[in-house]
C-alpha cells in the first residue's frame, strides 16, 4: 500500500511538472533567444547557443564560451539571434565574465522587448527548477529539474541541477515557478546532472555592464584583469593553509589540501610481473576556465608516485627514476599560439626536513595576456638508492608571484617517515 501511495505521488508531482512547465515555456518563450556565431566567409553559424533578455532595452545574457569567437576571431565572426517566431538579427557584445562563462550581448530594439526578471534569492534545497534552451539546435524546450544546493566540489559557485542539460542550452536560463531567473546553465556531467551559474555572478555582471562599448583590444584586457584576480584568489585558497599529510611508500606527501580539489590513488602491487613497485596520488581542480577554443586555464594538478625496486641496480633505477621526469607534462590545454615554450631552470633543492630532490621547474608566457603564466614543476628524490619519490605540479594562468609562493610550499611540504 506503502508503494502505491508512493508511486501516485511521484506520478503526481511529475505531471505537476510537466504543467509548471509548459505554462513556463508558453509564458516566456517569448524571451529566449538562439544565439549564433555566424562566420563570415561560409555566411553561417559555426557554432549555437541559447539566451535570455533580461531588460526591455535588449539585454540578453548567454554563456561567454558560446560568444568567445566574437572576441578573439572579431574579424571573421559576427553574433546573431532567432526568436521563438523565427526573426533574425544581429547582436553587439557588451560584457564578459571570463571565469563565471557568462557574457552579456544586446539587440537594437525600436520598442520595449519582454525579459525575464531575476530572483534577489536561490531557492531551499530540493525546490523544482527549470532549466529553458535550445538543444542540438532543435528550437526551444523546457526541462523540468530539481535545485540541489551549491556545488561543494568546485572553487567556482555552480548549482547542482538534476536535470538534462543538453548541448545548444548553454547560456539558457533556468527559472522557478514564477519565472524569476535561478541560474544560467553551462555545463552537463550526463546522467542527469547539471551545472548552473548561480545567481552572485549574474547580478554581478549585470550590475557592471559598461555604457560604453569596448574594444576587442579591451575585452582583451578584460579577461586578463579577470583571470588574474581570480588566479590569486585560487592560489591563495591553496598556500593561506596547513596542507593535511599522509604516507606514500616512506614518504609523507600533501593530499586533500583544499575541499574542491579530487583526489585518487593507485598501486601496481597487485602485477606479478612487475620489476618495480608503483603507488601514485593524484589530485586535481574539476574545474578549468574556457578562454577559447584552443586554451583552458585555471588547472592545478598535484601528483606524487613512489617507485621502489630490488631488480634495478642503483644506476638504472636512477635512470628509471629520470624517465618520470622526462614524462611530465602540462596540465591544461594551450597550442603553439596560445602560449610560448617552456623555459626551464634544473636544481638540487634540500627543504627542511632534508629531502633532496633533482628539481625542474619550467614556465611557460600566454602570448595574449603578459602578466599570465602556465608552471611546471617536477622533482626526483636523491635520498634512497633503490627508492624514490616523483613529486609533480602543474599551474595553468598564473602570476610569477603565486607561481613562485606555491613552488616553495610544495617544496616544504614533503618530508620522510
Amino acid at each position: 500500500m506503502k508503494l502505491l501511495i508512493f508511486f501516485l505521488a511521484v506520478c503526481a508531482f511529475s505531471s505537476v511538472a510537466q504543467e509548471t512547465a509548459k505554462d513556463l515555456f508558453n509564458d516566456y518563450q517569448s524571451s529566449l533567444y538562439q544565439i549564433r556565431i555566424i562566420n563570415n566567409d561560409s555566411n553561417n553559424k559555426s557554432s549555437i547557443g541559447s539566451g535570455f533578455a533580461v531588460s526591455a532595452s535588449g539585454l540578453i545574457v548567454t554563456n561567454y564560451h558560446v560568444i568567445s569567437d566574437a572576441v578573439f576571431n572579431a574579424d571573421n565572426v559576427r553574433i546573431e539571434f532567432e526568436d521563438h517566431a523565427g526573426n533574425q538579427g544581429s547582436l553587439k557584445l557588451r560584457y564578459i565574465d571570463v571565469v563565471n562563462d557568462l557574457a552579456v550581448v544586446q539587440r537594437l530594439v525600436d520598442s520595449p522587448l519582454p525579459y525575464l526578471h531575476v530572483a534577489d534569492n536561490l531557492p531551499e534545497q530540493g525546490s523544482p527548477i527549470y532549466s529553458l534552451g535550445n538543444p542540438h539546435d532543435l528550437g526551444m524546450i523546457v526541462v523540468p529539474g530539481t535545485f540541489n544546493g551549491l556545488s561543494k566540489r568546485s572553487f567556482y559557485q555552480r548549482i547542482h541541477f538534476t536535470g538534462s542539460i543538453n548541448p545548444g542550452m548553454s547560456g539558457g536560463p533556468v527559472v522557478n515557478d514564477a519565472g524569476l531567473v535561478m541560474g544560467v546553465n553551462v555545463a552537463t556531467a550526463g546522467n542527469q546532472i547539471g551545472f548552473l551559474v548561480p545567481l552572485s555572478p549574474l547580478q554581478h555582471l549585470l550590475a557592471n555592464i559598461p555604457e560604453s562599448e569596448f574594444s576587442q583590444e579591451q575585452f582583451i584586457a578584460l579577461i586578463e584583469n579577470q583571470l588574474v584576480d581570480n588566479q590569486t584568489d585560487l592560489v591563495s585558497a591553496f598556500i593561506q593553509q596547513d596542507w593535511p599529510i599522509t604516507e606514500l611508500g616512506e614518504a609523507k606527501i600533501p593530499a586533500d589540501v583544499v575541499p574542491f580539489m579530487s583526489c585518487w590513488g593507485d598501486s601496481n602491487r597487485d602485477q606479478e610481473n612487475a620489476h618495480f613497485l608503483s603507488v601514485e596520488n593524484r589530485c586535481r581542480l574539476n574545474d578549468n576556465i574556457f578562454v577559447h577554443n584552443s586554451l583552458r586555464t585555471g588547472a592545478i594538478e598535484m601528483e606524487f608516485e613512489w617507485l621502489q625496486s630490488d631488480d634495478f641496480s642503483t644506476n638504472r633505477f636512477y635512470r628509471f627514476l629520470s624517465d618520470g621526469i622526462d614524462g611530465a607534462g602540462a596540465g591544461n590545454l594551450a597550442t603553439e599560439e596560445d602560449v610560448t615554450n617552456y623555459r626551464c631552470n634544473t636544481h638540487t633543492v634540500n627543504n627542511r626536513y632534508a629531502v633532496t630532490t633533482r628539481s625542474i621547474l619550467c614556465l611557460r608566457a600566454y602570448k595574449a595576456f603578459d602578466r599570465l603564466y602556465d608552471v611546471l614543476y617536477v622533482a626526483a628524490s636523491l635520498d634512497h638508492q633503490q627508492a624514490g619519490l616523483v613529486s609533480h605540479f602543474t599551474l595553468s594562468g598564473v602570476g610569477k608571484s603565486e607561481a613562485m609562493s606555491f613552488t616553495e610550499k610544495f617544496i616544504e611540504a614533503v618530508s620522510w617517515q
